[in-house]
């Protein structure tokens, strides 16, 4: 499952910031809007992984009461990263909407979205979607797109980093984010196609690394605040304490939420991701 799961997260990066591209031209009068991308990558996830990919709805969302897209879980052997999402997509005048204050109080959404992380247990995140153009630190080694990498067009970055500086443009906060991939693998890639499977002939596409040009130290920047999968399964996973990661034997006291609860809470969707099975590799030494 790992190399398929990192496809499917790396091609929905891509497609998110073609199509953001195309929504910004001028001759194109179509709103690509946040709601439409979130639900179009969470569905197209479950589609692809129907057996280890859960999606739960909870009726009409209430960023009213938490300031959240979705809640995020990824179910490791050992412990499991427990995320709640906020996105933002990038303007196409490039600004990035971060102070928005929720109607219904006047409390600013940011703040609603720390502090209803924190009463869970979970890691407060922001999910930028934005285009090709618009990204500086995370473009694609060739401009003209010809290394066949990806576009990262998907970045997480952790809600207390965007807070302190409280962005007003991609630029200002990029170089704290990464590439939603990276909870898989921390490494840039690029597409190539293969045409062979269990003696058949076939044509599929598969992630394959590439070794392109790192604007920052990938390794290092991710690994403070986002987990991999590997580091989920591991049993010497990682020796700090990072935000939303729970040890499964804490999981398994606690009571499951109904999901009248989910909706009292305003969360509209959960995303379950089992990645249990997958062994983890061993890590690089040094």
């Amino acid at each position: 499952m790992r190399e398929t799961l990192l496809y499917s997260l790396l091609e929905l990066a891509n497609a998110t910031s073609q199509n953001l591209g195309f929504a910004h031209r001028d001759n194109v009068h179509v709103s690509y809007g946040e709601e439409t991308i979130t639900e179009t990558n969470l569905l197209e996830l479950r589609r692809r992984h129907p057996t280890k990919i859960r999606l739960s709805t909870f009726g009409k969302k209430q960023e009213s009461l938490n300031g959240a897209d979705w809640e995020w879980h990824i179910i490791g052997q050992v412990r499991n990263l427990r995320m709640r999402v906020q996105a933002k997509r990038l303007q196409k005048n490039d600004t990035l909407k971060i102070p928005h204050s929720v109607a219904s109080s006047g409390n600013k959404q940011i703040d609603v979205l720390i502090a209803d992380a924190a009463a869970y247990r979970l890691k407060p995140v922001y999910c930028i979607y934005s285009s090709e153009i618009q990204r500086t630190i995370w473009q694609t080694a060739s401009p003209s797109g010809r290394s066949g990498e990806f576009e990262y067009g998907c970045l997480l970055a952790s809600a207390h980093k965007v807070k302190a500086i409280m962005p007003k443009t991609l630029k200002a906060i990029e170089a704290d984010c990464v590439p939603w991939h990276y909870l898989v693998d921390r490494q840039r890639y690029s597409e190539q196609k293969f045409a062979e499977r269990m003696g058949e002939t076939t044509s599929f596409l598969q992630a394959r690394r590439t070794p392109v040009e790192r604007s920052i130290d990938d390794r290092d920047l991710s690994h403070a605040e986002f987990p991999t999968i590997d580091e989920l399964n591991a049993i010497d996973g990682p020796t700090i304490t990072l935000e939303g990661v729970v040890e499964r034997r804490i999981i398994d006291e606690e009571r499951p939420m109904s999901a009248s609860v989910y909706r009292e809470r305003g969360i509209g969707r959960l995303i379950e991701v089992d990645v249990q099975d997958i062994p983890p590799r061993r890590r690089p030494d040094g």
